[in-house]
């Protein structure tokens, strides 16, 4: 199926652009030529199974994270909604940031065939200009997502600078059609140094607006805990 091809191709240029490569020199690494890198990238010719495995040793990543594709399906009639959000392979992700005053885009797409135990593979987009293409990302994340009955787990690694890991727990809602609140602990940039912030994953594309923005940025009461218990943290609030 061409989709799988494209898919390939969009993964294949979004860490060759992370790892700043041309593709002149990427070609080179492959031993191809320029416009068959091109046409991988295009999604205009598939990719043989062993060049898949020398694309992936040049861009220092295990081969599946370069065939990741998974069709999205509706859900099933008579599917309980609960059930069906839980296992939604994309989820939107919303957080302030305070030093360009404005809400940051984000998606979090999470492998439909889960491993054991609940674990589930996932990526992160982040810092996105809109939702149209997530693999204009600035920021890409590999890692995985662990669900229990209350609370979501995700356990990320920069694939930009392998230095840093992002640790986000969400609270399961219930209500607010499959919202959840959650704190997300990793590095700041600009400086470069420990930070924690809210943020509201949701399956579905949320209105920037207002309210959203109160739910994210830092609140009187929240200052009120903090002072508290000397520790930042999250109601189910979204």
């Amino acid at each position: 199926m061409k989709e799988i091809s494209i898919h390939v191709g969009q993964k294949i240029r979004l860490y060759r652009k992370m790892k700043g490569l041309t593709i002149e020199v990427f070609a080179g690494m492959i031993h191809k030529s320029k416009a068959t890198v091109s046409k991988y990238e295009n999604g205009d010719i598939s990719i043989d199974i062993e060049t898949l495995f020398v694309i992936a040793q040049a861009l220092e990543i295990p081969v599946n994270q370069l065939i990741d594709y998974t069709k999205e399906e509706a859900p099933a009639e008579g599917e309980g909604t609960v059930n069906h959000q839980l296992t939604k392979s994309r989820y939107y992700m919303y957080f302030y940031d305070g030093r360009r005053n404005r809400i940051a885009r984000n998606i979090i797409e999470v492998q439909d065939g889960g491993q054991e135990n609940g674990v589930f593979d996932a990526n992160m987009y982040a810092y996105l200009e809109n939702f149209d293409n997530y693999y204009q990302c600035k920021l890409l994340y590999h890692g995985v997502m662990r669900r229990y009955d209350t609370f979501v787990n995700f356990n990320f690694e920069n694939q930009n600078n392998k230095v840093e890991r992002a640790f986000l727990y969400a609270i399961n809602s219930f209500s607010h059609s499959g919202r959840m609140a959650g704190l997300y602990c990793g590095l700041s940039t600009q400086p470069i140094l420990p930070a924690c912030f809210k943020f509201v994953l949701s399956p579905e594309i949320l209105e920037e607006d207002e309210e959203l923005k109160s739910e994210l940025t830092v609140s009187k009461e929240d200052i009120k805990v903090l002072k508290k218990m000397n520790m930042f943290v999250v109601s189910d609030h979204a």
